[in-house]
């Protein structure tokens, strides 16, 4: 008993930080892979019971209140009715770079592949391939994580203008300041030392590297972005009865 109350101030006091939290976890047996991070550990439910059973890989980011469980107590309903007692528990193999959005569930029995996003309040409760991007409850995959890139490249600088004519409709003109995680669209190899952004803050020093030498900018700085945006905001909209 007096194990139990030890183990669980050590659980307690872990969930404090992430890096904490991961080397307890680990030190039960969980198998975890080097660069995964629990952002809010204080609001993760984790199941570490049967830690042979939960393996989770490199580099996966595992989200404000989500639940991972290897097992259930379902059984507490045979047990109330016929005196039967069938414990029911399963693996659960989470692969390298996976995303989970808030609020997930992952229940026993599943395995999600490598390079997966699995969106906001998801249950997983099936399989999930690698490279897919998978949502709902239960969690269905919806496109493949190929499909999603190329869709966010499409939205990429519409978002851009979009939030800097937010900041216009406030009264205030936009700065470099304001795109601190959006300056792709006008940063690249070219001109990145001109905008000394928390760049480590995305990128290893390699990513980043690899990064300015294969991404080219829409626009050749802020300048020329800020032209586009004033170009759309000085636009009336169209009138949908008159012809182009």
């Amino acid at each position: 008993m007096i194990k139990y109350y030890i183990d669980r101030i050590k659980y307690y006091l872990a969930r404090r930080k992430s890096s904490s939290f991961v080397k307890f976890l680990q030190s039960k047996g969980v198998s975890i892979g080097k660069g995964t991070v629990i952002p809010h550990p204080r609001t993760v439910t984790i199941d570490y019971s049967r830690p042979s059973l939960l393996s989770i890989g490199e580099n996966v980011r595992l989200n404000k209140d989500i639940t991972i469980q290897t097992h259930d107590f379902a059984s507490m309903v045979f047990v109330n009715r016929d005196c039967e007692f069938i414990p029911s528990f399963a693996p659960i193999c989470i692969g390298n770079n996976v995303y989970f959005g808030q609020k997930c569930t992952v229940l026993k029995g599943v395995t999600i592949g490598d390079n997966c996003i699995i969106g906001f309040g998801s249950v997983v409760t099936k399989d999930i391939p690698s490279n897919s991007v998978a949502v709902g409850q239960p969690a269905k995959v919806i496109c493949s994580l190929d499909d999603y890139l190329a869709k966010r490249k499409e939205k990429e600088v519409d978002e851009a203008i979009a939030l800097a004519l937010s900041i216009y409709n406030q009264g205030k003109v936009p700065c470099v300041e304001d795109f601190c995680d959006a300056y792709t669209t006008f940063v690249d190899g070219s001109n990145y030392k001109d905008y000394p952004y928390p760049y480590g803050n995305v990128f290893s020093k390699q990513q980043f590297d690899v990064f300015r030498k294969k991404h080219k900018a829409v626009f050749h700085g802020f300048d020329e972005f800020l032209e586009e945006v004033n170009r759309r905001k000085n636009t009336p909209p169209k009138n949908k009865f008159m012809k182009d």
